[in-house]
């Protein structure tokens, strides 16, 4: 069909101040047998309450796994045998990315609907159809498209803000690159004659760029605090629902091209959004945007504590570096949502000129 639009999100987000104590009601449509897949730390905090709420609405805890490490297919395949014997209505996944993107896998390997839980904020999978998937040294692998979005997205805000504040920062990172990925994947489609992007789903990925440059560092500085603040509730919408939305409903680019490329060579020190960040920089001043552009997008990271500099995300030789630089341009997915594939001389110069003080 010519000139297609669509928009994919989740069924239901609720976000809010004790958000948990709503995951029973809305989760009675999915069935009476739930089957809850977490980190830790993650089900430490949030298990009373999830329990709590389930059995007010009479739904049975018919398995549980608080192990998950990171989204690898031998997790996925592990907690897949251990869901066939518990034959759950439903799958709760609780936790930062790697949990949800789990139990995302695992639902739809048990053909049953996913519900999501965050915990921390250093994330946008949670409303997502698709897991990122790693290799056991936590090296990335792929990114497994799934048939369906979540069925819930529950965002409780007291649990999220009572995070360390360092995720909040990194999925602020990752949240970042909206606007100029999608606008790069937009005008790619556009020129390829692929699917057109939707203005909904354009809105929301500048409407996360301007709530990050109008509340990020208020919601960093209130978290340091301990108080919980609009800035931070707004933060918090701006990464788990809009970016998500606009991410999933256009692509990611450069930015993620070159995370995914860094993290080949064995040498990155920093996390994902962190990563993202800074491709974000790489991707605003390799489009040759004006300088005084990227120079705020620069002065925003290190006001909030986002690095700006390569050196901050990789120990790296330039052997190294450029070969990171060549998957990014040449071997991964992401490359191809740019208007016009990235030339690898062109990307390396750009981050020399980074590195030297834009």
């Amino acid at each position: 069909m010519r000139d297609q639009r669509k928009l994919i999100a989740a069924s239901l987000y609720i976000q809010g101040r004790g958000a948990i104590a709503l995951l029973g009601e809305n989760a009675r449509r999915l069935g009476k047998r739930a089957y809850v897949i977490g980190g830790h730390t993650a089900l430490s905090v949030t298990e009373e309450r999830i329990r709590t709420s389930l059995d007010a609405s009479g739904i049975e805890v018919v398995a549980i796994d608080n192990e998950v490490k990171d989204c690898t297919y031998a997790t996925i395949e592990r907690l897949v045998e251990k869901g066939k014997g518990a034959e759950p209505d439903f799958v709760i996944g609780v936790g930062g990315g790697r949990a949800v993107d789990t139990a995302k896998a695992v639902a739809w390997k048990l053909a049953v609907p996913a519900v999501s839980i965050g915990t921390q904020c250093a994330t946008n999978a949670d409303g997502s159809a698709e897991s990122v998937v790693y290799t056991e040294d936590h090296k990335f692998l792929e990114e497994v498209i799934l048939p369906d979005n979540p069925a819930i997205v529950i965002v409780d805000t007291d649990v999220i803000a009572a995070a360390p504040v360092k995720y909040l920062i990194w999925g602020m990172g990752d949240a970042l690159t909206a606007k100029f990925e999608a606008g790069s994947h937009a005008e790619a489609m556009r020129r390829k004659g692929g699917p057109v992007a939707t203005n909904t789903a354009l809105a929301l990925a500048n409407a996360t760029f301007e709530s990050l440059m109008k509340n990020g560092l208020e919601a960093v500085e209130a978290l340091k605090q301990g108080a919980h603040s609009d800035a931070v509730d707004e933060v918090i919408e701006a990464v788990k629902l809009s970016s998500a939305i606009a991410f999933e409903n256009t692509g990611c680019a450069l930015a993620h091209a070159l995370h995914n490329g860094l993290t080949q060579t064995g040498a990155v020190k920093a996390e994902h959004g962190e990563i993202v960040a800074y491709g974000t920089i790489v991707q605003a001043a390799y489009e040759g945007r004006p300088d005084e552009e990227v120079r705020a997008i620069i002065d925003w990271c290190d006001s909030v504590g986002l690095p700006t500099k390569l050196s901050a995300v990789c120990d790296h030789d330039r052997g190294a570096l450029e070969r990171a630089v060549e998957y990014a341009c040449t071997k991964d997915a992401n490359a191809e949502n740019m208007p016009e594939k990235p030339d690898t001389l062109r990307v390396m110069k750009t981050i020399d000129r980074i590195e030297g003080g834009y």
